[in-house]
């Protein structure tokens, strides 16, 4: 097989924003999913049985659903549901994303909070803090000191599950890509320019996180 260029080169432009299109969505998502997974976290744990049993449904609800179905569940579903209530393309993928990883979020949020000794929210108590000030400077720092790895790893998969929005029409990479191939037949050639959008902004993420892991471990005596 020939690869044909001059595809590839007239096709990086219309990719290229497609491409921020896809990073905006992510972002979207990954605030979304954040704000509401510390919070569903939080009230996991609570005394009220009632609001950490709810808490709890909605961690269990949005692990077991497939995004896929999820969007287009929102997508298509949700204005049947509620008359007059319609999201665009984009709101719907920014709340579906947000939704699962907020799932995901507040696993971790839970986690985190239970690997802090009791000791310490005893003591700020006994010091006069509300519990939403213990939340807010006991709790949270050290919960996100202690699961900024696995956050970021959701968020990398945030990221590149937002592909998924090219089954709503949304003018993502994937879907343009796809725009771009039906107008050209070159299926490889598109694809690979979209794997290696991908991998550009994927990996030295990745690799920076490795790197200040590392220097977590040494305890900060490496610089980056």
């Amino acid at each position: 097989m020939n690869w044909n260029f001059s595809i590839i080169w007239n096709s990086l432009l219309p990719l290229c924003l497609a491409l921020l299109t896809t990073i905006w969505i992510s972002l979207g998502s990954i605030l979304l999913g954040t704000a509401i997974g510390v919070l569903v976290g939080v009230l996991s744990l609570t005394t009220s049985q009632i609001v950490a049993g709810l808490a709890k449904c909605f961690i269990e609800l949005f692990l077991a659903l497939p995004v896929l179905v999820l969007l287009v569940w929102l997508y298509y579903s949700l204005p049947l549901l509620i008359p007059g209530f319609i999201l665009d393309g984009q709101s719907c993928v920014v709340l579906g994303l947000g939704l699962s990883l907020s799932a995901f979020v507040a696993q971790i949020v839970r986690g985190g909070i239970n690997s802090i000794p009791p000791g310490e929210i005893e003591v700020a108590y006994c010091t006069g803090m509300t519990r939403l000030e213990t939340i807010r400077y006991i709790l949270m720092p050290q919960v996100f000191h202690k699961s900024w790895l696995p956050l970021m790893g959701q968020y990398i998969t945030t990221y590149k599950l937002s592909t998924l929005a090219s089954v709503i029409a949304v003018p993502e990479i994937l879907h343009t890509a796809n725009s771009i191939i039906a107008q050209t037949y070159r299926p490889i050639e598109i694809y690979s320019v979209v794997a290696v959008m991908f991998v550009i902004t994927v990996v030295p993420l990745n690799l920076l996180l490795r790197r200040v892991q590392k220097i977590k471990e040494l305890g900060g005596t490496e610089t980056l």
